[in-house]
């Protein structure tokens, strides 16, 4: 395999329907470029990456250059440390890049152009209408989104699915939870391992942390805004699965700062399992000191 270089830089692209152009070559001396414009979004570790271009051009040398634009967005309303997937082009399932490195920041969203030189076999046209791009970690959930319609892949987005509440506010104890966003995803869960800390203009934060799950794994994540000196060091949580498992929490409930919301706090909580994911969800929610007195909410997925 050629080694691969990438630069990422900020770049912008118009957002439209799929379409594939072939530039002409006026002479053998001119490099052929195919260019593919396109809109389609997958979710990988915590983020949405959403392809809107891809050029491939071939050099004189029979050497190809595939040039892709991203938006990529953090799906978390606090900083997040999110995972980070290595990102290939595939051919009808097998690798034609090395590795990519693409780095979405802490918190918002960002544009970039990634270049990647020496894609598939010297001296061998490339077709872009067979290349998708693929975001994953060894022992993850794959993202696959196909650039064109002979890719040999299907596609595969982890979009999250919203779970619909009974309810939007929990009262247990001495907790006062406001239900911020429930769903159920497959592209990303919590995390025990602690961030390092980030600086979003001079202002340092604490990043939620969060990883990839594995193939086949789902997780339930459960957000809520708080008063601003909660603490979730005693409060208990049990979401009962519709096939009537009861699960803890997979890693301890975290809460984070908001960028811009001094009086509040926003308490994270993942449930991770395997199996099926359609009917009712509930929820359980206590005070550490008041156990047998829980508030109780359902969640609907779909």
């Amino acid at each position: 395999m050629s080694c691969v270089a990438a630069l990422l830089a900020a770049g912008c692209t118009p957002y439209g329907a799929d379409t594939l152009r072939t530039a002409a070559s006026p002479s053998p001396m001119t490099p052929a470029v195919r260019a593919v414009a396109l809109d389609r979004t997958a979710w990988w570790g915590g983020s949405s990456y959403r392809l809107t271009r891809v050029t491939t051009t071939v050099g004189t040398d029979g050497r190809t250059e595939a040039q892709l634009v991203l938006d990529v967005g953090v799906e978390s309303p606090v900083p997040v440390a999110a995972a980070l997937p290595k990102v290939a082009l595939e051919a009808d399932g097998v690798a034609v890049s090395g590795p990519l490195e693409v780095n979405p920041p802490p918190f918002g969203r960002a544009s970039l152009t990634a270049t990647v030189q020496d894609v598939g076999t010297p001296g061998q046209p490339l077709d872009p209408d067979r290349l998708a791009l693929v975001l994953t970690a060894p022992g993850a959930a794959r993202a696959v989104i196909p650039i064109g319609e002979h890719s040999g892949q299907n596609a595969v987005d982890l979009r999250p699915t919203p779970l619909r509440p009974s309810a939007d506010h929990l009262a247990t104890g001495r907790f006062r939870l406001a239900l911020a966003d429930a769903r159920l995803r497959d592209d990303c869960t919590g995390s025990p391992t602690a961030a390092p800390v980030v600086l979003l203009g001079t202002t340092p934060f604490s990043p939620r942390p969060l990883r990839a799950p594995k193939p086949g794994q789902h997780t339930v994540e459960l957000l809520f805004d708080a008063p601003a000196d909660t603490t979730a060091d005693h409060l208990l949580l049990r979401l009962t699965l519709p096939d009537g498992r009861r699960l803890a929490p997979t890693v301890p409930i975290s809460t984070a700062a908001y960028p811009d919301r001094p009086d509040a706090v926003s308490l994270a909580a993942w449930f991770d399992f395997y199996g099926d994911t359609a009917g009712t969800y509930t929820l359980e929610a206590a005070d550490a000191q008041q156990p047998d007195d829980p508030a109780v909410l359902t969640l609907l997925a779909g």
